[in-house]
């Protein structure tokens, strides 16, 4: 059974790795000015697993980006719980000259960790990836997937700071498996999922996919197209998979064909 939430669920800000609150987001200024993001409000519980679904241009990846740091909103508040949320790109990003261990071990060298507890970490958390053996390897010896573990074993070493500190640690991913081919891809959503469910991290994943937001995700919340705002959300624990498949299909061409209309 499909669960239809009309409005961003109830959390309070104790509860929560993440709040956004009336964010907007306008790039430039004037008549000129681009709307990218409007009265945004998404709160994402600790430990939870939420999609982020919309049209190429909606405002998935600059949401992304202010959660992160890497840009600040024009109004409306974000509150993280976290000081050290991580983030996963599309391409991998992995320092050339390092190994897969020392890409690894980064974040922990510059948090101050101790050589001999980030490498042992980093051994850890290569092999929660399942990458044992190849912490020795470049990136440039390793195929796509196996960058892409790699990227993810990183971004969660970036999350330990604030799991040791007990607060709830944050993951972003933005788009991260889409330049892989199919049969990769699938394993490695296969892999993300059991990875998210050992760690206990929360993550917010930026997808244009309807199958992979609703494989992956607890909850699944749809944006408009420009400018975003959240316009529903699904719960996909325990729904008829592709039932539920279908419903935002459905609302997603919805929306698109609204702003093709307007």
């Amino acid at each position: 059974m499909t669960a239809t939430l009309e409005t961003p669920t109830a959390l309070s800000d104790v509860d929560a790795a993440v709040t956004l609150s009336g964010v907007r987001k306008v790039f430039g200024h004037g008549p000129a000015g681009v709307v990218a993001l409007d009265g945004v409000d998404l709160t994402v519980a600790p430990g939870e697993f939420v999609c982020l679904l919309g049209a190429s241009g909606c405002g998935k990846s600059t949401l992304l980006n202010l959660v992160a740091g890497l840009d600040a909103p024009t109004s409306g508040r974000i509150e993280l719980t976290t000081s050290r949320p991580a983030v996963m790109f599309q391409e991998a990003a992995l320092m050339p000259w390092l190994t897969a261990a020392r890409n690894v071990e980064l974040p922990l060298r510059l948090a101050g960790v101790k050589r001999g507890a980030r490498r042992e970490k980093a051994s850890e958390l290569l092999s929660l990836v399942r990458l044992v053996g190849a912490g020795h390897k470049r990136p440039h010896e390793l195929s796509g997937g196996m960058r892409q573990r790699v990227a993810l074993a990183r971004a969660l070493a970036s999350t330990l700071g604030a799991a040791e500190e007990g607060t709830p640690g944050l993951l972003l991913m933005d788009e991260p498996f889409a330049a892989l081919d199919a049969i990769t891809r699938d394993v490695l959503q296969a892999e993300l999922v059991r990875v998210w469910r050992e760690t206990s991290t929360a993550i917010v994943f930026v997808t244009h996919d309807v199958r992979e937001a609703v494989r992956l995700g607890q909850r699944v919340v749809l944006l408009s197209s420009r400018p975003g705002r959240v316009v529903r959300e699904w719960s996909t624990v325990d729904c008829d998979e592709p039932v539920v498949i279908d419903e935002i299909t459905t609302h997603l061409r919805e929306v698109i064909s609204g702003h093709a209309a307007a």
